[in-house]
Order: structure tokens, then C-alpha cells, then sequence
């Protein structure tokens, strides 16, 4: 009798824990920032242009974002805050567009059936691009850290992705890209039970608090779990129905048309300019 009750006690704070599992949620902030390599010809800029422009796509990458999560759902977007400044002076104006999950799109993943959908709006269009959701190989290390109150263990993945640099010398605009292997080192805290993560990383056992590239940092400054509202996760559905791979052709079409219209092979001699700007993807 005593083992039947014993094992009936069992059975029940196993349900238990698989109920509250099923209906685990939360919303994790994370603050981002990334650098991007920028020279520019000393005969076109000097010294303090070059800051100026640093400073610009620095401010530029710096955005918040918030990550919702269900056990095997999440949606990953980007925080209204104050519009920041463009211009520094000097004449320079930058806009960087393009970010995934950003202030006019949402990225949405689903760990379970391995699928991904994101709404984001690219030269005025919006677009619903849906895909699958890649696995990291991850590589687990026994290396520990604390974020906030969270324990949190290191893994480390490689992937190959693109680096494109731009550049442009005596008016004409060149496009080069190469592959590259980018080593991304997560944290993750097993103490927040979900293989979730910020933008497109997932698959370790424990939301990811942390990630970098080398070139992107996302670090997560807020967690409520089970939060008294309701978290609900929504499947973006407005937008040209795209897959990855035709986003990213019309993406290279619209670099394409953009070259063709600013690289008119206009500055020549004494007056030649140059830039570039090294970007990974």
C-alpha cells in the first residue's frame, strides 16, 4: 500500500511538472550592437568624417529588442524607442535597413516543427519570408558565467556565412563577397528550461542569454518569466509570400539597380574618391 501511494505522489508531481513545462513562458529583453569595418579615401574625408561615420553606424546597430516565448514557440522583434540621429555633421546621412525581427518586422520560430516565418519591410516592401529553421552544431564547454542571477555555460558554434564588402572608387560602385567560417560562442542558463534564443539562435538546452560573432552581440538585460499578462505569440501573416532564397535574389536585384544608380563613374582624377564597408552575413 505504502509503495502504491508512494508511486501514485510520483506520478502526480511528474504531471505537474510536465503541466507547468506546457505552459512555461516569458519575455527576455536583449540590448544589440555590431561593428562594421568602414574606410574611407583620406583625399574625400578626413580624420573626423571617418569618426563621424563610425559613430553613426555604431548608434545605428545599438537596438533593444524582445524575445517571447512559449515552450517550443517565439516571436523576436525590435523595441519603438526614440528615433535616433542620422546626421553628425560633416554631411554624412546613414540609415541602416535590413536587420531581421526589426521595428516594421517579426521574426517568428517554432523549435518543434522546425519552421520559421518573418514580416520585414525592405526598400518600402513588405515581405513574409518563410523557412526552416537551421540547426547550430553546438559544441558544449564546461565554462560557467553569471548573467544577472543566472548561471549560464558556454557553447560554441561554426557556420559558413557570406562577407560582402562594398566599395566604391571613383564613382563606381563594386559589390564583392567571399565565404568564411564565423565561430558564434553562446551562454545559455539551463535554469530557463527552453531552447530558445535571440534572433535566429536555438538548440541548446536553456535560453541563450548571451551570443556574438565576432562582428554582432546580443545580451539579454531583463528576464520575467510566467509573466501575469498573458504571452502570446503571434505568426506573422502580412507581406509578399517569399522563400529565403528569392528574398535574398530580390535583395541582390535591388543592390544591383542601387549601383547602377549611384555608380555613374563620375569623380576621376584629382578629385577621385573611395570607401568601403566590410560586412558579415
Amino acid at each position: 500500500m505504502k509503495n502504491l501511494i508512494y508511486t501514485s505522489i510520483l506520478l502526480f508531481l511528474f504531471n505537474i511538472v510536465q503541466l507547468t513545462a506546457q505552459n512555461f513562458a516569458g519575455l527576455a529583453t536583449y540590448k544589440t550592437d555590431m561593428k562594421m569595418e568602414v574606410k574611407l579615401d583620406s583625399a574625400s574625408a578626413s580624420a573626423d568624417q571617418m569618426d563621424i561615420v563610425q559613430q553613426q553606424l555604431r548608434l545605428a546597430m545599438q537596438k533593444e529588442f524582445q524575445l517571447s516565448f512559449t515552450k517550443s514557440e517565439s516571436n523576436w522583434k525590435e523595441q519603438e524607442s526614440l528615433e535616433k540621429p542620422t546626421s553628425g555633421g560633416g554631411g554624412f546621412q546613414i540609415q541602416v535597413v535590413g536587420m531581421g525581427g526589426g521595428s516594421d518586422g517579426l521574426l517568428y520560430k517554432n523549435t518543434k516543427n522546425k519552421q520559421t516565418k518573418e514580416s520585414t519591410d525592405a526598400f518600402g516592401k513588405l515581405f513574409l519570408i518563410s523557412g526552416k529553421l537551421e540547426p547550430f552544431e553546438w559544441e558544449m564547454t564546461s565554462d560557467t558565467k553569471q548573467i544577472g542571477k543566472y548561471t549560464c555555460y558556454k557553447a560554441i558554434a561554426k557556420r559558413e556565412i557570406t562577407h560582402t564588402e562594398i566599395s566604391e572608387v571613383d564613382g563606381k560602385m563594386e559589390e564583392k563577397e567571399e565565404k568564411k567560417i564565423q565561430t558564434t560562442t553562446a551562454w545559455y542558463t539551463p535554469e530557463i528550461p527552453v531552447n530558445h534564443g535571440p534572433d535566429m539562435y536555438w538548440g541548446l538546452p536553456g535560453l541563450i542569454l548571451e551570443a556574438t560573432n565576432g562582428s554582432r552581440i546580443m545580451i539579454c538585460t531583463k528576464v520575467v518569466l510566467n509573466p501575469d499578462k498573458e504571452v502570446v505569440i503571434e505568426i506573422p501573416s502580412k507581406g509578399k509570400n517569399v522563400t529565403n532564397e528569392e528574398y535574398e535574389e530580390i535583395m541582390k536585384e535591388q543592390s544591383e539597380k542601387m549601383r547602377k544608380m549611384y555608380g555613374g563613374g563620375k569623380k576621376k582624377g584629382k578629385n577621385a574618391s573611395s570607401f568601403s564597408i566590410s560586412i558579415e552575413n
